[in-house]
């Protein structure tokens, strides 16, 4: 997820790059985020609550700041 950032912000002289490395490590975080999920449904370890509780919030930061570089990134 966060090379998918870097990636994307190396080649940031090229918006749509950008926005679609940035759209690469939110699906990535997704994918966490289900894995998470069925770990903490097979297994029901509270820590992954914590973990799944802070990916989401991630995910809302990261999509806040796609849609800042959809907007606003120059």
């Amino acid at each position: 997820m966060k090379d998918n950032i870097v990636e994307g912000y190396g080649r940031r002289l090229y918006k749509q790059d950008f926005l679609k490395f940035l759209i690469y490590a939110h699906a990535s975080l997704l994918e966490c985020i289900s894995q998470l999920e069925m770990i903490n449904k097979l297994y029901e370890i509270q820590e992954v609550k914590s973990l799944i509780k802070n990916y989401d919030i991630l995910g809302a930061k990261i999509n806040s700041f796609i849609r800042y570089v959809e907007k606003d990134w120059k």
